[in-house]
């Protein structure tokens, strides 16, 4: 069985270039908003940089057929 890190982060690939955030020179930070759970990614291999949010429930509008 895996021994689980103290910190277990769910997102750990660049969405750009597949590469693993956990490595050194990239950089992730997660944090909060409200109910949800935010990642600030920086990609050392391609420089891929962004936010990813991990919403906990959605809204949307019913859609209407004709």
């Amino acid at each position: 069985m895996a021994e689980k890190t103290k910190y277990d982060i769910k997102l750990k690939y660049c969405p750009n270039c597949g590469e693993s955030l956990l490595k050194a020179g990239s950089l992730l930070n997660e944090y909060w908003i409200s109910e949800d759970t935010a990642y600030f990614c920086w990609c050392g291999e391609c420089s891929w940089r962004g936010e990813i949010i991990e919403v906990t429930r959605v809204t949307g509008p019913e859609l209407v057929t004709s």
